[in-house]
């Protein structure tokens, strides 16, 4: 990552930060439960019942991509995405996904699924130079990730598929419908009521 500098006040208050920014790491416990919900509704849904590569989620997406003749839908589970982030470049060749699905193995044998996720919502880039959840919310909505609200949490998580395009900074109205896809999601798994949804 690139360094970064922040200003602060004389009482401590932060004026600004320059260069990429990423926060105190947060745990689990520390989040409101949807947040991570939220995450992996639209990244992952079955993150807590696959090994680390996911055959059905692969097949599905290959269906996807056929029938659209382009890339529409990703294969690659969050254990994946968390390979991917931690040790391998974002090029792609099938030599750089032969990787990255040995190191996903790896990850899940020896880490629990929360760590996981709690090292995946710590590490991924989620826009405007803002690395993991508490970094993005104190960026995005001047609050730290324990207080964001459903909605905040649901722009979070889909920032993250592209965090440039669904920046709710720079265009409001993608990260909002992105969101409204992350609290979609969050019905269809039952993580939330329809009604706490709208």
């Amino acid at each position: 990552r690139k360094p970064s500098a922040s200003l602060y006040a004389a009482d401590g208050t932060r004026i600004a930060a320059y260069g990429d920014f990423q926060d105190r790491p947060v745990t689990l416990g520390e989040l409101p439960g949807y947040l991570p919900q939220a995450v992996v509704a639209i990244e992952d849904r079955r993150f807590y019942s696959h090994f680390g590569l996911d055959p059905v989620g692969f097949l599905r997406a290959l269906v996807a991509n056929v029938s659209a003749g382009r890339v529409v839908e990703g294969g690659s589970t969050l254990t994946q995405q968390l390979a991917k982030l931690l040790f391998l470049t974002p090029e792609r060749t099938l030599a750089r996904k032969a990787q990255e699905a040995l190191l996903a193995l790896l990850l899940e044998h020896r880490y629990s699924k929360r760590e996981l996720l709690t090292i995946y919502l710590n590490r991924a880039y989620i826009g405007g130079g803002a690395y993991g959840v508490d970094a993005a919310a104190r960026r995005f909505f001047g609050k730290p990730a324990s207080e964001v609200t459903l909605y905040e949490a649901a722009i979070l998580a889909g920032a993250l598929k592209a965090p440039s395009r669904y920046n709710p900074r720079s265009d409001p109205g993608a990260a909002n419908a992105r969101a409204r896809l992350v609290l979609d999601a969050m019905v269809e798994e039952d993580m939330i009521e329809p009604d706490h949804a709208r």
